[in-house]
C-alpha cells in the first residue's frame, strides 16, 4: 500500500500533538480550563484535518486539491 501521508505531513501531525500537550500544560487549572482547552484544541483539529485531507486530495485529484495547489479542474 502506498504511503498516504508524506514524511513532512506526518511530522506536522506530530507537531500538532506536541502543541496540544504544551497547551495542556500552559492553560491554568481554573474554572474555565475545560472551555479554554476545548477552544484551543478545536483550532489544532482544524490544522490536523487540513493536513490529513492531503491524502484524500491525492487519492481523488478530480474532486479535491492539495494545499497550495491550483483549483480543482472543471468536470
Amino acid at each position: 500500500m502506498p504511503e498516504l501521508l508524506t514524511e513532512k505531513e506526518r511530522q506536522a501531525l506530530e507537531v500538532t500533538a506536541d502543541l496540544t500537550n504544551l497547551l495542556n500544560e500552559i492553560i491554568g487549572d481554573g474554572p474555565t480550563r475545560s472551555q479554554d482547552l476545548s477552544e484551543m484544541c478545536l483550532h489544532v483539529h482544524y490544522i490536523q484535518h487540513a493536513i490529513m485531507a492531503q491524502a484524500a486530495a491525492r487519492a481523488y485529484p478530480d474532486l479535491y486539491r492539495t494545499l497550495g495547489e491550483a483549483a480543482i479542474p472543471d468536470v
